[in-house]
């Protein structure tokens, strides 16, 4: 459906957090919680569970929480957005068209990118 975006599907979903030790330390590397201390940050989740509660209630009825940050981690892993852009002479701290990072993003995704400017 291309005429809504997906988040904040089910608003009162039941959130448990990642479970898994190991799992959290794993996904604080990948995907720290900015805001918090570390030790905060992985006991009470709260950027990964907002992250879950706006965008993985959307698909809860495939997968768990747990099992949303897996193919999170995956997708990151499959589409690394500073390694592509890197590829094609862009960095950060730089200013370029917004054509030329669309291209970039396109030639590896084959999907037009919807960027935001801040």
């Amino acid at each position: 459906n291309w005429s809504t975006t997906l988040q904040d599907c089910n608003r009162r979903v039941i959130i448990n957090g990642v479970k898994d030790e190991q799992k959290r330390i794993y996904l604080d590397t990948r995907w720290p919680q900015l805001q918090h201390t570390k030790q905060f940050g992985m006991e009470n989740q709260p950027f990964w569970r907002s992250e879950y509660r706006k965008h993985g209630t959307c698909c809860d009825n495939l997968y768990n929480e747990e099992a949303y940050f897996d193919l999170a981690m995956n997708l990151k892993d499959r589409f690394d957005i500073l390694r592509i852009l890197g590829n094609k002479g862009i960095t950060p701290g730089q200013t370029y068209m917004v054509q030329k990072v669309q291209d970039a993003i396109r030639a590896v995704t084959h999907k037009l990118p919807k960027l935001k400017c801040v």
